[in-house]
This record gives structure tokens, C-alpha cells and sequence, in this order.
């Protein structure tokens, strides 16, 4: 983080000031660009600059250690990325970075105040308040790399999972499948879902756009998500992966059989606890 200019410091400091606050939001290479501000402001490297959203936050907040800061976020619920979590909590992390901006200075200067992650949003009608922590929080979280369990502790097509594989997760998409919807849309229907073994997409993915939802139920030409997308309506396309339950025989015969080489369970854990037999 740079140090503020001189320039910068005196517009901070002076007893009229008017600055804009930035929101740059991300997960994996997926960035979104938002400002508290009326028009949109062209800066850095945002596409089309960042965009004026229904957004505030509330002040920084620190433990008894002064070091772990949190924040909370108000959003229109519409907004992405925060309408991901109306289903669940998204599987990758969703970072934020908040900045005061001078609009009149030139050339603009922007000074960070926040960088953290996401940690939940809740909902209340059609607003939504996001939990932020600070990057300290990542960098004291205890994670264990893998679990001693039958099932496989890969995730289906990350890296170790496909690893020296001539195929890739595209290999394996089905689409793009126009759908029609169930009263509830949680059911898509399409003729491209049909000719596969039952339970094929059980467990897997629909992607459209930036939302996805699990796959609960496959049967004909239908498929069950566990709930509805919010801007999916009938005749949209979208595309579909197949699910792994992370059992070594569907390692070897629904994918590839020399995939068994990246197989990171241990099915051959005693299901029997001997400590627990009985004379």
C-alpha cells in the first residue's frame, strides 16, 4: 500500500471534501467494479470504469488484539456478486477492496482503507449486508490439506484431479442446453440432458452466466437444482457438468480408468471400529 500524496492529504484534510468510495470485488479472475458515487469513475484498470451502485459501509472495526478488522457492507440484494449467496455461501473466496477517491484531483489518487474477504451476507427484503474481515483473518485461518476418509479429496476437475489427464472439464460439459422451467425453476428441462446413466449429473454443476447451483436430481430430460437461479428464465441456455460422489469406482468408470492414479481417498478404512466390538 503507497503512501498518499501531498495533494491527496490536503483534499483529505480540508474542511470541504467530497470523496468517492470504491469497491473492487473479485473471485478467481471474475472482477466487479462498484462506487458509491453518482456517475461512473474511469480509473485504473476497471472496463468501463466503476459503476455507481446502491452500496455504503459501516466503520472498520478491530479485535482486542488490533488486528483483524471487520466491516460491514450494505448492498442492493440484485447486486453481483452478493445475489451468489442468496443459494449458499460461494465455494471460492470473494475478495473486497474499499478505496477513497478525489475525483477533482488530478491525476486521481486513490488510498486504500480496507482489503478483506466476504465472509457471509445476509438478506432483509430487497437489501443485503455483507460481513467482511480483513486479510488477517486468511492469514490465521487453520485449514488441513486433506481428511483420512474412503471418499476422494480432490475437487471434481481441480488440478490434482485431473492431473496428466488429455481431457479437460470442457470435454465434459453438456450444453449450451436451452431449458424450459417448472413453476418453481428449479426443474430444467431439456432434450440435450437425455441419454445419460442415471444420477450422471447428480452432484454436479449448471453454470449460466456467473451463477451456478448444485445438481440434486437427473431423471430423463430433466434436472433438479437445489435452488432457483435469479435471472434464468425459459428458453435461456445454460451448461451442465457431470457430479462425482467421490467414490473410486466412479473415478475408474465414469471418467477415465488410468484416472485411479489421482484417486486421493483411502477406501480401504476399516468401516468396523474395533474398540467397539462387542465379547
Amino acid at each position: 500500500m503507497k503512501d498518499a500524496t501531498q495533494d491527496y492529504i490536503d483534499k483529505e484534510e480540508a474542511s470541504v471534501r467530497k470523496p468517492v468510495e470504491l469497491y473492487k470485488i473479485w473471485s478467481g479472475e471474475t472482477y466487479w467494479y462498484y462506487t458509491n458515487g453518482d456517475v461512473a469513475v474511469d480509473f485504473e484498470e476497471a472496463p468501463g470504469g466503476y459503476v455507481p451502485a446502491t452500496i455504503s459501509r459501516g466503520s472498520v472495526e478491530y479485535n482486542s488484539q488490533l488486528d483483524v478488522h471487520t466491516m460491514k457492507i450494505q448492498f442492493a440484494a440484485i447486486e453481483v456478486p452478493v445475489v451468489q449467496y442468496i443459494a449458499q455461501n460461494p465455494i471460492d473466496i470473494v475478495w473486497i477492496e474499499i478505496s477513497r477517491l478525489f475525483r477533482d484531483q488530478d491525476p486521481l489518487e486513490k488510498s486504500v482503507i480496507f482489503i478483506g474477504q466476504i465472509k457471509s451476507v445476509s438478506f432483509k427484503g430487497v437489501s443485503a449486508e455483507a460481513e467482511c474481515v480483513g486479510f488477517e483473518h486468511f492469514l490465521k485461518m487453520g485449514i488441513p490439506l486433506w481428511r483420512y476418509q474412503i471418499n476422494c479429496n480432490h475437487k471434481l476437475f481441480d488440478a490434482g484431479c485431473i492431473a496428466g489427464w488429455t481431457l479437460t472439464k470442457e470435454d465434459y460439459k453438456v450444453g449450451p442446453a436451452t431449458v424450459t422451467l417448472d413453476a418453481t425453476k428449479t426443474i430444467l428441462t431439456s432434450a440435450t440432458f437425455g441419454g445419460y446413466d442415471a444420477d450422471y449429473f447428480v452432484g454436479g454443476l449448471v453454470e449460466f452466466g456467473n451463477e451456478r447451483r448444485t445438481i440434486v436430481a437427473y431423471s430423463g430430460n430433466a434436472i433438479t437444482i437445489n435452488f432457483k437461479m435469479i435471472n434464468l428464465e425459459d428458453n435461456d441456455s445454460v451448461d451442465a457438468y457431470p457430479g462425482c460422489d467421490g467414490q473410486i469406482e466412479t473415478c475408474r468408470d465414469k471418467f477415465i480408468s488410468s484416472n485411479i492414479d489421482n484417486f486421493l481417498g483411502f477406501p480401504f478404512i476399516p468401516e468396523e471400529n474395533p474398540a467397539r466390538r462387542m465379547p
